[in-house]
């Protein structure tokens, strides 16, 4: 699970500075520490939720094409697809959000978040998190693309469990530092990003060469054989 691990430290990267906001707006009790850190992960919990799903569903799809014959084809553009995120993430991200009624389906969520900011209870903390992990994000569409490669819905779902693991370290520490967590610092981890994503593709890469030369491996006679 080395792959979404480093999908998810270098979601947690581009997050920070898309979703920081959204984790500084979510109203926490002014009390000790620990509190604080037990809120956040409710929304923590609720993304990864999300994640898990969505990777359940994706894994599902990727079964069907592999059954079609496409596993391998899958697996190298699956890391293809995720190296080019490294580099094109934003523009990929208004994209998506310009399809046919994905912009209004975005802006529902936007509202529904809205609302829930406004409570203060530990269920709109874990539902805020919910919402905020189906919201546009390139990151996320890079681990998907690495829980279709897996072709099994439980290893879909799982496979985005662990990208939303990988999340956790850099986010939880952005939390706690508030908004000491400077520009200049998040400019400096970012340089990370593309370097990670690369890392994770070559992953996906890998396999699917190491499927192709099995197939090859199957396909040509082993020596020793009996003769007759």
């Amino acid at each position: 699970m080395l792959t979404p691990l480093l999908l998810g430290l270098a979601g947690s990267l581009h997050c920070i500075g898309m979703c920081g906001p959204l984790m500084l707006a979510i109203p926490l009790p002014a009390s000790e520490r620990r509190v604080v850190l037990a809120q956040m992960m409710l929304y923590h919990a609720g993304r990864i939720l999300s994640y898990s799903a969505l990777g359940i569903l994706f894994g599902f799809l990727g079964k069907g094409i592999a059954i079609a014959g496409f596993q391998q084809a899958l697996s190298l553009v699956s890391g293809v697809f995720i190296i080019a995120m490294a580099f094109v993430a934003w523009r990929f991200e208004h994209l998506v959000t310009a399809l046919p009624g994905f912009g209004a389906f975005t802006r529902a969520i936007q509202h529904k978040l809205g609302v829930l900011l406004r409570a203060h209870n530990r269920s709109a903390t874990f539902s805020i998190g919910m919402l905020n992990g189906l919201l546009p994000c390139g990151m996320v569409y890079a681990a998907l693309a690495g829980a279709i490669s897996t072709t099994n819905s439980v290893e879909g779902g799982i496979f985005m469990a662990f990208f939303g693991l990988g999340t956790l370290p850099l986010l939880l520490t952005a939390t706690v530092a508030g908004r000491s967590f400077g520009f200049s610092l998040r400019a400096k981890i970012k340089v990370v990003q593309p370097i990670l994503l690369t890392l994770a593709g070559l992953l996906l890469l890998q396999r699917g060469l190491h499927l192709d030369l099995s197939l090859f491996e199957s396909a040509v006679p082993k020596a020793g054989y009996e003769c007759h």
